[in-house]
């Protein structure tokens, strides 16, 4: 009966290997607007003016600026020269506007739904042969419940 357990665990161990590797295809990233400020802060990446922006960049920052967020899947629809996540500062028409550029987990995409479905049955299984093979006697449910 051992065997069992131990089969019950690595099938966990298999489980949460799968949703790391699934929940890798969950990340995307997200551009917003901060709104306007008045000086730069340290840890903003670039500063470009809008004209220099590509005119996709364009469209993109004057859609963001507008209040629209946008999520992207591929690193290289962030606007921006440099396409990495952080903040970004755009100049126009004489007003400076912040926009951030985030990696963030979309668990409604079909693989952020696998990957916390398998995660769950993965810990499932292996606290449950965890529990089977170190506590025998003790049930999941107290025998009141189990009736």
């Amino acid at each position: 009966m051992k065997s069992w357990h131990m089969l019950l665990f690595f099938a966990g161990v298999f489980l949460l290997t799968g949703a790391v590797i699934s929940g890798v295809g969950a990340f995307e990233y997200e551009v917003k607007s901060l709104g306007t400020v008045e000086t730069v802060p340290d840890d903003t990446k670039e500063l470009v003016a809008f004209e220099y922006l590509s005119d996709r960049d364009q469209r993109r920052v004057a859609r963001v600026i507008e209040g629209e967020r946008l999520v992207y899947r591929d690193p290289g629809e962030l606007p921006g020269s440099r396409k990495a996540k952080g903040k970004i500062a755009v100049e126009r028409d004489g007003e400076t506007y912040l926009i951030t550029r985030r990696v963030f987990f979309n668990w409604r995409t079909s693989f952020g739904m696998a990957s916390i479905a398998m995660a769950l049955a993965g810990l499932g299984a292996t606290f449950e042969s965890i529990r089977r093979h170190h506590f025998p006697n003790r049930r999941l449910l107290p025998a009141r419940l189990a009736r």
